[in-house]
């Protein structure tokens, strides 16, 4: 791949990177492989870090995945292991931000004393 100037992912770079994702990651409940159709762009951070989504076609699953991306002589790409999330993580989180009010200094001051 030619050296990119321009920050902005063209239509082949995405490609390459959907590929990649179909090649590398499965679902994380039934560990089907993706297909085209079901990984869309989220969005991106910065120049380097792009978020998609993905709906596995067999369970209806859903998994959201950041890929960081270097624009050099060559793409390379880092995409972490992805765990399922349990019942219990999700309610834990569900009654945290349930009883949360917001105030992060509170938070870690609490939690560091």
């Amino acid at each position: 791949m030619k050296l990119l100037k321009d920050p902005i992912m063209n239509f082949q770079d995405l490609r390459l990177i959907v590929g990649q994702i179909k090649k590398s990651i499965q679902c994380p409940k039934c560990k089907a492989n993706y297909i085209d159709q079901d990984i869309e762009v989220v969005g991106s951070v910065g120049e380097d870090q792009t978020f998609f989504h993905a709906t596995c076609n067999k369970c209806e699953s859903e998994a959201v995945i950041n890929v960081s991306v270097q624009f050099d002589s060559h793409m390379e790409m880092s995409i972490p292991n992805i765990s399922a999330i349990s019942t219990n993580e999700v309610l834990d989180m569900h009654n945290f931000l349930k009883e949360f009010d917001g105030n992060f200094k509170h938070l870690f001051k609490s939690k560091s004393s």
